[in-house]
């Protein structure tokens, strides 16, 4: 029997390049409560017609993950944030790729969202935090 974890919040920021007015990465996050970490899936977009392979890492701190994130988004460029409430995810993080949560980002998950804002490291970590902190005790 294959087991689902009800109620996740999921943050997806995306990077806009301001200068080819599009997106130019997406980055999914969310906390495993589980195993006490942040799970991180991302993937730029076609660039210069090279093809580009998602990633997937996993982050104990938050001040480590905003590192992170500071260093792959460019302080020029906008994002966007998003926040899902995501209610099918497998019960373990390991199953949870990148191609999962692309294909199941859906409007109907979406709490709210944030467009053209300048990434801002104090923004950032309140949203990890939040994360982490708000959770659904199943």
């Amino acid at each position: 029997m294959e087991f689902t974890v009800p109620d996740t919040l999921v943050l997806k920021i995306v990077e806009n390049d301001i200068k080819l007015s599009k997106p130019d990465m997406t980055l999914y996050v969310l906390y495993d409560k589980k195993e006490h970490k942040y799970i991180i899936r991302g993937k730029r977009f076609e660039t210069r017609k090279i093809e580009s392979c998602s990633y997937a890492f996993d982050c104990e701190f938050a001040n480590d993950l905003a590192d992170f994130i500071q260093f792959l988004i460019d302080k020029e460029n906008n994002i966007s944030y998003i926040l899902y409430n995501y209610d099918n995810l497998p019960k373990s993080s390991i199953e949870i790729d990148y191609d999962f949560l692309y294909t199941y980002d859906d409007r109907t998950y979406e709490i709210s969202g944030y467009d053209d804002m300048k990434l801002n490291r104090k923004q950032l970590l309140m949203n990890l935090r939040m994360l982490r902190n708000i959770n659904n005790n199943y």
